[in-house]
């Protein structure tokens, strides 16, 4: 009962999340165009993504050490002062490597343009990256999940008005990162603010705990940024920044859909890390297999969806958006396999085992930067959509066999499963005629949209006695 109403919570958050960055996508794409959604893509690859990865791993540590409960404010105090050291690092190698590029290369690539034009934009957007993960790593560990949640929720919406400031004020692509880097600083600093451990000095032993763990660790992180953004890297050696701001704009409408499949992890990681002290694997498999029945609740049927309408989806950005219909397409089946993959080595992590989830990792860092190699080459922005597909169901199936290993049989709920299936399959059979009959314009697609919706969540609700039974424990209790 209290998982799932702090996994709703935190889902509901993600929502506010995920319509304040479709609004700030679509108004870039809308004032900046293709281009300009591009190149900020681009640098935020690098300064809220890539770079971040040590920050990100020892956030984790962070998260899993001061879950265990054991002089948590010291754990605190030696995340931060790791990952200082490690920003204030990697910080002086970019603003050298901008200038040092600046003299040497051309600017026909747009990973270089964005290194050498962009260079303090991206330092600063890494600090403040930096600090954010931080601190939240800090409230996760002390299983304030739901206000992560609702603190990324502000911090998106405050990142919008930001940027729609920027546009307004007429500054570019600059002005956009500089109010996504604003954004994250502030949210730091709330964050730091809301918990309720401040840091200490740390201990010699504590700090190589978190380094143990981060080494470990670094390779989610990892894995996180090369599932969503080694594909924007590739892309940038081989196509224009026009098709990258479409391949965003794709990839954007389909992490919405995962909202669902991250609060659950979010919500089950510490519980799992304190069942794990206590050997609870029982306790353990029963939790994964309520995730595993409700991760996929919104990727199914948007999967079916874009099928149906995916083309007009895109046409909501601009007209020449719609190219972009089969990448969203395979670009939503990668997120429907990273859901089930995510949530068994989320689990993986859970137990401390993260030189498992280190191996099953790799497998799918490695195969995914071969793929992408090769099927760009081959096939262009489509190939990149595809690579991140396969290497994403490679994961996933991985995943399953190593935990398995880990805390004994796996159930699937292949019966749920089978149900959202069929409404998804109801849906569209739904919306097929009506989409013949809708007017092609913006309020067209946002109501066939949401009439798909409706005849999703009516339909599972009423075949579906899991979702029902689901829907009444996180509903709020009243009196008469």
């Amino acid at each position: 009962m209290r998982l799932g109403k702090t996994a709703l919570s935190h889902f509901v958050s993600q929502v506010v999340v995920s319509l304040a960055g479709f609004a700030a996508t679509w108004l870039i794409a809308v004032v900046l165009g293709a281009d300009g959604l591009g190149r900020y893509s681009v640098i935020v690859s690098l300064g809220f993504f890539w770079l971040v990865i040590p920050g990100n791993a020892v956030a984790n540590a962070m998260k899993k050490r001061i879950s265990e409960g054991d002089s948590p404010a010291g754990f605190i105090g030696g995340g931060i002062l790791l990952n200082a050291v490690t920003t204030a690092v990697l910080g002086v190698l970019i603003l050298a490597a901008g200038e040092l590029l600046g003299g040497i290369v051309s600017r026909n690539r747009e990973l270089m343009r964005v290194l050498i034009d962009y260079d303090v934009e991206i330092v600063v957007m890494l600090a403040a990256a930096v600090a954010y993960r931080t601190t939240q790593g800090s409230l996760q560990g002390q299983k304030r999940v739901a206000t992560t949640g609702w603190l990324k929720a502000g911090e998106r919406v405050m990142r919008t008005a930001l940027q729609v400031g920027a546009l307004l004020a007429a500054m570019g692509v600059a002005g956009i990162a500089l109010g996504h880097a604003s954004s994250l600083a502030i949210a730091a600093g709330v964050a730091f603010l809301l918990s309720e451990r401040r840091p200490a000095l740390p201990t010699v032993d504590q700090l190589r705990s978190l380094v143990d763990y981060a080494k470990y660790a670094w390779m989610g992180a990892l894995r996180g940024r090369v599932f969503g953004w080694l594909d924007t890297i590739f892309l940038s050696f081989f196509v224009s920044a026009s098709l990258i701001g479409i391949y965003e704009a794709a990839w954007g409408i389909a992490s919405m859909l995962a909202i669902a499949s991250s609060s659950i992890s979010q919500t089950l990681f510490p519980e799992v890390s304190d069942l794990s002290t206590a050997d609870g694997y029982d306790r353990i498999v029963h939790y994964l297999d309520e995730a595993l029945a409700f991760s996929s609740i919104l990727v199914i049927p948007g999967l079916v969806g874009a099928a149906v309408i995916g083309d007009r989806v895109l046409r909501f950005y601009r007209p020449e958006f719609d190219q972009g219909a089969t990448v969203l397409l395979i670009l939503i089946a990668a997120y429907l396999a990273d859901a089930f993959a995510s949530q068994f080595t989320n689990v993986i992590n859970g137990v401390d085992r993260p030189d498992a989830a280190f191996r099953v990792n790799m497998v799918f860092i490695v195969s995914n930067a071969i793929l992408n190699a090769v099927l760009i080459w081959q096939l262009s922005w489509t190939g990149a959509a595809i690579a991140t597909a396969l290497s994403s169901l490679l994961r996933a199936l991985i995943g399953y066999w190593v935990l398995g290993n880990i805390v004994g049989s796996i159930h699937i709920p292949y019966r749920t499963l089978g149900t959202q299936v069929a409404a998804a399959t109801v849906m569209a059979a739904a919306v097929s005629p009506v989409a013949m009959l809708m007017p092609p314009g913006r309020l067209g697609t946002l109501l066939l949209a949401g009439f798909g919706g409706v005849v999703y969540a009516v339909v599972l609700v009423i075949i579906s006695a899991r979702v029902r039974a689901k829907a009444r424990l996180v509903m709020p209790e009243t009196t008469l």
